[in-house]
């Protein structure tokens, strides 16, 4: 089994530091720069992953958006996920904001109109997925509860068709969490 790390936007690989050292393999770790945009950063990934086989995903948030299309594109190498505060449902603020910073593309990529969203509402999951849902933090700006970041309501978008789990804690905690490295060994293990 070959587990690919995705991380968030505007992140690196080093957030899985801590999941890597507990699950005892390294995997592939893809980088990538929001502002490169979307559609262009998944071509890399695919390129990069194109004779990758027996492929489990590990995304946090945008990477969980990542994991998905890759997923769907290369659905022959791909055995499951499980992703970390991954809004499905799009980041409902960045569809306003993107008004106020019209040339950052991080915003045009992750509102719930943007390509990348409206496709992978689209997406057909065809393998074991779980998402973590993070329930704690509370940024004053987002109407809805909460994860300090993204909204419950946009994690638990595809609750039709994926697992969903829920811990108590924030959007950045759930990288750093042991009862989370617990939920992705046994995600792990069932597919073995």
């Amino acid at each position: 089994m070959n587990i690919i790390y995705l991380h968030g936007a505007t992140a690196t690989h080093e957030s899985f530091n801590y999941i890597r050292d507990h699950l005892g393999q390294d995997g592939i770790s893809i980088n990538y720069d929001s502002k490169d945009g979307f559609r262009h950063n998944l071509e890399l990934m695919k390129e990069e992953l194109i004779a990758t086989n027996k492929m489990f995903f590990i995304g946090h948030s945008l990477g969980g958006i990542y994991a998905l299309h890759l997923a769907d594109s290369m659905p022959n190498q791909v055995l499951g996920a499980v992703t970390l505060s991954t809004p499905y449902g799009g980041a409902e603020m960045a569809d306003f904001a993107k008004f106020f910073l019209p040339y950052n593309r991080l915003l045009r990529d992750i509102g719930p109109m943007s390509w990348a969203m409206l496709v992978a509402k689209q997406i057909k999951i065809q393998h074991p997925w779980t998402n973590i849902v993070t329930t704690q933090g509370n940024a004053q700006w987002l109407p809805q509860p909460n994860d300090g970041i993204c909204t419950l309501s946009s994690q638990k978008y595809r609750e039709g068709d994926m697992e969903i789990v829920e811990v108590p804690y924030n959007h950045y905690e759930v990288v750093l969490n042991d009862q989370v490295i617990k939920i992705i060994q046994e995600r792990i293990k069932k597919i073995k």
